[in-house]
């Protein structure tokens, strides 16, 4: 063989290392060379010197001296979401992970990444009262703006007309006028008014009998008018019988009441009443323990009544404040639950039911004879929910307070007097469900002299808060009312309720439905020949 011969073969030989067929049939067939299994050409991996469909491997499958290409890449997440990355990089086979969501904009993309665009965001409101719009926010990804309605003129409707934020502002009056409930030469005392499906029912303390005193009822139609002559005699004790409540349970009322039988203590009793408030079972002794059972307050749930009260049973001065269900007939219900705990007198409790649990607000001695108002919730069954909550915290004396439900915003209102401002003012105050503070103390009243005894209630969009108020003269308290808005801020001007030349005091709110009703005691009749007066508050 030739030199030259002999080298050319060493050099088609050396081409065919890099191919890897492993097969040592090599025929020379220049400038060719072919074995068994084909045409090998020196690029790339070939098994067995075939090309293959190109894999995520790291390798030259199809032998065209590309590794890994023209794999087709991965696509994942919709909208502002979607993204697209390499199916295959360094030989591993990659995962795609979408973009995270956003929230949902109006932008004509689908920022929350679930398909649609601007989808369910949240219209616009405008304005206020009878000028409240509301719009959509958003159209073909362009925000819209919200137009409010036209003011009008305000008129007494329940309405805000003008769209100022108040309804019926300076437009409601007493519209039944001061109505006489009681007609005798003798003493009524401690009112307490509560609704039913068709009107009132009145509850008094009377001396008419005797200095003692009894309890009396009085039914009303929901305009305030009479539905029988006479008033009811509803306790005959030998004692004194005082400080009543009372509830409409749906067919027939339930009354609390102190009594001390002729004794030292006075202890709870409950006594189940008619719809026209004649007693329908004998009365049920609720305490019976040493010290004074007073100041109870009745609420009926849906299902069983509420009593909440001070009780002395732990010295004279260590009043605490109980809780107790009672079923339509005055049985007890569950354990006697204890509110209060602290060494320190409570007093005068204000409970109210809404829907779910109750609220209970009372005036307390514990802060070193400093009076301030104190606000607690209860479970359905009476037990705590949460701690004690310290509405006042100043120097002054607070006291006397009272409370509302709102439930739009789903809070409660409490209103006292509070002497902060040097003389006695009525206050206002929101916590919500939790009992969290919603609002700092608010004054509702600037007058001179005494303005206190506050109550309140709440009809669905204002309240109503009327208070005894001494501004024509010391010694000379006359009844007022003011609309207040659910944060607190009055609508319109005070009205003077009462029309007597007497003293009117201790007042109470309650909204029935369709007006605010009052109940005071008033002694235009004579200093000593204090009466119950009761009006409507409402459009003429």
């Amino acid at each position: 063989m030739s030199l030259l011969r002999f080298l050319a073969l060493v050099l088609v030989g050396s081409s065919f290392a890099g191919c890897g067929c492993g097969d040592t049939r090599i025929k020379p067939i220049d400038p060719v060379v072919q074995y068994d299994a084909g045409t090998c050409v020196d690029r790339g991996d070939c098994p067995g010197c075939n090309p293959t469909a190109e894999v995520c491997n790291g390798r030259d499958d199809d032998c065209d001296t590309v590794i890994d290409e023209d794999l087709p890449t991965v696509r994942c997440g919709v909208g502002a979401c979607a993204r697209e990355v390499p199916s295959c990089v360094g030989g591993a086979d990659m995962t795609c992970t979408p973009f995270n969501p956003s929230a949902e904009t109006c932008n004509g993309q689908d920022d929350d990444c679930n398909g649609a665009i601007d989808e369910n965001l949240m219209p616009q409101q405008c304005g206020v009262g009878e000028c409240a719009a509301v719009a959509a926010s958003c159209d073909n990804g362009v925000p819209v703006a919200c137009m409010p309605g036209a003011a009008g003129t305000e008129t007494c409707n329940g309405k805000d007309d003008n769209c100022d934020g108040t309804v019926d502002e300076g437009l409601v009056g007493n519209t039944t006028g001061d109505l006489r409930i009681t007609n005798n030469p003798a003493s009524s005392d401690f009112v307490y008014i509560g609704k039913s499906d068709t009107g009132f029912g009145t509850v008094w303390q009377d001396k008419r009998d005797g200095p003692p005193g009894q309890i009396y009822f009085a039914g009303l139609t929901s305009q305030g008018v009479r539905t029988q002559a006479n008033d009811t005699r509803v306790s005959n004790t030998n004692g004194s019988s005082a400080h009543p409540a009372i509830a409409w349970n749906g067919q027939t009322w339930g009354l609390v009441y102190s009594d001390d039988l002729g004794g030292a203590d006075s202890d709870l009793f409950f006594r189940a009443l008619s719809a026209t408030g004649q007693p329908a079972a004998a009365a049920v002794r609720i305490t019976n323990l040493a010290g004074d059972s007073n100041w109870p307050d009745l609420v009926w749930t849906g299902s069983n009544y509420a009593v909440a009260w001070e009780d002395a049973r732990l010295g004279a001065n260590r009043q605490d404040l109980f809780f107790q269900r009672l079923d339509r007939t005055g049985a007890k219900i569950g354990a006697e639950v204890r509110i209060t705990t602290d060494a320190g007198r409570q007093s005068s409790p204000i409970l109210k039911w809404n829907g779910t649990g109750f609220a209970l607000v009372w005036t307390d001695y514990r802060n070193a004879g400093n009076r301030e108002i104190y606000f607690r919730r209860l479970a359905a069954d009476g037990s705590a929910v949460g701690p004690e909550v310290r509405v006042t915290n100043d120097a002054a004396d607070s006291a006397w307070a009272d409370l509302s439900w709102n439930d739009v915003d789903r809070e409660w209102a409490i209103v006292w007097h509070d002497t902060r401002a040097g003389n006695a003012e009525v206050y206002f105050a929101r916590f919500d469900d939790m009992g969290t503070r919603q609002s700092p103390d608010t004054r509702l009243t600037t007058a001179a002299n005494f303005s206190g005894y506050a109550s309140i209630d709440w009809n669905g969009f204002q309240y109503g808060v009327t208070w005894q108020d001494e501004r024509l003269g010391v010694g000379q308290p006359a009844i007022y009312f003011a609309q207040v808005s659910a944060t607190g801020v009055k609508n319109g001007n005070e009205l003077k309720l009462s029309t007597g030349t007497g003293a009117a005091s201790f007042t109470t709110a309650l909204w029935n439905g369709s007006t605010f009703a009052f109940c005071w005691r008033d002694d235009r009749n004579g200093a000593t020949n204090t009466e119950i007066y009761f009006a409507l508050v409402g459009c003429p």
